[in-house]
């Protein structure tokens, strides 16, 4: 067998439903993607073309396709299928397919994960534009925050230079985030009517405070005093993404970050209210942190392998497992670390949790976290002409598919039961007071573990999750698009 091709991995989380197989294992009897079958496909219309094309990326690339039998055996499974309620989003806010191509939403609609989606060809180019957009943020000149409400709009401030002392912030205040929606706020700082909230619903107070929309840095860094004197580095991570504020990404920031804190013998890292992003990146932050060869995570893939018979080339789908590892020891490796983690740490943010936490024992402090252990390719247009020829067909629209779930390095999983806090803290200030306790004893080793129950994030027919795949999500991911 040789490989066909191989695309780029998008880490959205991971997840491990089936156990591992070898890189030489490949699935039982999944449907064969032809040239004839090609050659059949583009003497159809469009549409069918595009129904062959996500079937046959389904088939080699969904991990959960002939896993779970979540695929029907033939494409004929799904031709006249679909309707007008299988174009909505998951969040039922805009629509996914146009009406020659609800047939293609309507065979992803039966896949069980929520974050493998299709877009159509109409719908895709406007999709991918607001994925791939610079992401920005609101800013308070002088002041960070974070997210603790995401569904209300309410944050809570988390660090306050003198600048935003002089504005009359203080950590520990929380605020609406519709302050911002309703101020037309530009690059420059501009005054804006804060709206800060108090302990009783109708409680609140206002205060003006220059603020701006604009593109941040990935990595931020601010010192705490603790109790004792010493004064503790906060490195908070947005998100991991390849391409941030400069060409270098979240990795380089990080990097820069643990330079100017060198000599610190700790450092708290804060994931709170961090989405996740890019592989590359998350396990080049956590591998400042580890000594050569700690296992950062195991990652097991779906791939596609390419067999000919009968002079035909037929396709099939195989499990691939790759072990991630420190290949040098980390810039960081000796320091004392204390994470910071929410339930909106997810993806990328929780690997990192899970990497430093199962080895260096670190404790984290915070709330459970999003459990989020699964990870996606994206795929649109056309593969190149030598590609093409083999008889690989690409969808046209955007297709998004699970592809990849992972063990952490003692083959373990929080994958939809999230990361214990070893300190379960409310509110932000709470939580960054006990960090900055912990890092300055430098003593506390983690105790907790996973989750046991399952939080319902993962199945389109969950009805205890508050929170399903949508738009926002996959913005807040940082999908890279493989044309």
């Amino acid at each position: 067998m040789k490989k066909l091709f191989s695309l780029p991995l998008i880490l959205l989380g991971f997840a491990a439903i089936i156990s591992a197989c070898s890189s030489d294992d490949s699935s039982s009897n999944p449907p064969s993607g032809s040239s004839s079958d090609k050659k059949k496909a583009e003497s159809d219309d469009p549409v069918m073309v595009e129904l062959e094309a996500n079937y046959q990326m389904l088939d080699m690339f969904y991990i959960y396709a002939h896993a779970r039998g979540e695929l029907a055996e033939s494409v004929d499974a799904y031709v006249g299928k679909g309707s007008a309620k299988d174009a909505k989003d998951v969040d039922a806010d805009e629509d996914r397919c146009s009406s020659d191509y609800y047939d293609v939403c309507y065979m992803y609609n039966q896949m069980k994960d929520p974050y493998t989606r299709y877009y159509d060809p109409t719908i895709a180019p406007e999709v991918i534009e607001e994925l791939m957009e610079p992401e920005e943020e609101f800013v308070i000149v002088g002041a960070d925050y974070v997210v603790t409400d995401a569904e209300e709009g309410v944050a809570e401030i988390t660090y306050v230079s003198d600048e935003g002392k002089a504005q009359g912030l203080k950590v520990g205040d929380v605020f609406s985030l519709w302050s911002f929606y309703f101020a037309k706020i530009g690059k420059k700082p501009s005054e804006v009517l804060l709206l800060l909230l108090g302990d009783e619903e109708d409680e609140f107070d206002t205060v003006y405070v220059q603020a701006k929309v604009a593109k941040q840095p990935t990595v931020a860094l601010h010192y705490e005093e603790a109790e004792n004197g010493d004064s503790i580095p906060v490195i908070r991570i947005r998100e991991f993404d390849v391409k941030t504020v400069g060409e270098g990404g979240t990795k380089e920031e990080f990097a820069e970050a643990i330079k100017k804190t060198e000599g610190s013998k700790s450092v708290i890292i804060d994931l709170r209210n961090n989405g996740g992003g890019e592989t590359e990146h998350c396990n080049a932050t956590s591998a400042e942190f580890l000594s050569k060869g700690d296992t950062i995570t195991i990652d097991i893939t779906a791939e596609i392998d390419s067999v000919k018979e009968k002079g035909e080339t037929r396709y099939v789908q195989k499990m691939d497992t790759n072990v991630v590892v420190a290949d040098k020891d980390g810039a960081a490796k000796d320091r004392y670390v204390v994470m910071l983690a929410d339930d909106m740490s997810a993806s990328c943010a929780e690997l990192m949790l899970s990497a430093i936490a199962t080895n260096k024992k670190s404790p984290i402090v915070g709330a459970l976290s999003y459990g989020k252990q699964i990870g996606q390719i994206v795929v649109t247009g056309s593969l190149d002409e030598e590609d093409s020829e083999d008889g690989m067909l690409v969808p046209e629209g955007l297709a998004i598919i699970t592809n990849i779930y992972a063990y952490d390095k003692d083959w373990k999983q929080f994958q939809d039961l999230g990361i214990v806090p070893d300190y379960e803290i409310k509110g932000a200030s709470a939580q960054m007071k006990k960090a900055v306790e912990l890092a300055a004893a430098g003593t506390e080793k983690r105790t907790a573990g996973y989750g046991t129950e399952r939080l319902g994030h993962f199945a389109k027919d969950a009805t205890v999750s508050n929170r399903k795949a949508s738009i926002k999500d996959l913005k807040r991911m940082r999908y890279k698009i493989t044309r």
